[in-house]
């Protein structure tokens, strides 16, 4: 690497995004403005962050955790005020401190071994999500915009589309990384949808992944036929076969017959 000896590691699931182009159109899709706040997962050594931050925006947090890039993230951006680096895991940062009653943008490449549990986090802080634009692995971006009865569909990909409308931007290679790594990634887009359903964040997650473990099982094995009846499924369906809106019907229902059980 050139950014003084920087190694990657594998631990950390790091791949450093080094085209140039590549990196110019996300900041693009990130669409800057002098007001904005947007939040960094992963800096690594800056590449991203070096191109968000000549778009003059209000504030870039970069959040980091590996300690050998900090020196050099610290002498990169030295003369950008508008500059903060977290020297934090992602999931010790407290979002809604950093951006102070205003809504952010939230960005990265994010690391592959622990992608989808930042994308399960997002639901949590939709409140103060303009949106978020990731790099993820392509496997993953496929999830994330499945579709019913196909292999893809998975707990991620109706959690996620419960709470966001997803947007698959590009492909990007292997060979646009450093290290390359073994598979094809992917941009994508969540924008928080405009109805947002009442639900119990946690205990609708822990609804739907109940749902989907053991896929191949009928939701009878799972659910009371009477629920699945008036929410209009059929008990012998499987939770791969439902839209994401009749997860949220089953949900509701679900949610009524437990406050009748207790009355």
């Amino acid at each position: 690497m050139k950014d003084k000896g920087f190694r990657t590691k594998k631990r950390l699931g790091q791949h450093l995004l080094i085209a140039p182009d590549v990196i110019k159109k996300i900041t693009d899709w990130i669409d800057i403005h002098p007001e904005d706040i947007i939040i960094e997962i992963g800096v690594g050594t800056g590449h991203l962050t070096e191109e968000i931050l000549s778009r003059s925006p209000y504030k870039v947090y970069g959040i980091e955790i590996d300690s050998q890039a900090y020196p050099i993230i610290e002498e990169k951006f030295s003369q950008h005020p508008e500059f903060k680096l977290i020297k934090k895991d992602f999931f010790d940062v407290n979002l809604r401190e950093l951006a102070g009653g205003k809504k952010i943008k939230l960005v990265g490449n994010l690391p592959y071994n622990v992608a989808s549990l930042i994308l399960v986090n997002l639901p949590f802080n939709i409140d103060i999500l303009q949106f978020a634009l990731f790099m993820v692995q392509k496997e993953v971006a496929e999830k994330l915009t499945a579709k019913p009865k196909t292999k893809q569909y998975t707990f991620l990909s109706v959690f996620i589309q419960t709470y966001f409308d997803v947007e698959y931007m590009m492909s990007v290679p292997a060979r646009f990384f450093k290290p390359p790594p073994k598979v094809t990634s992917a941009v994508v887009k969540l924008k928080p949808k405009k109805e947002i359903p009442p639900f119990d964040t946690k205990e609708y997650k822990n609804f739907i992944s109940r749902l989907f473990s053991e896929r191949r099982k009928m939701l009878r094995s799972k659910l009371g036929e009477e629920i699945l009846l008036k929410a209009g499924i059929q008990p012998t369906q499987r939770a791969e076969e439902l839209s994401v809106e009749n997860f949220k019907k089953l949900y509701s229902e679900y949610l009524i017959s437990k406050q009748n059980s207790k009355n």
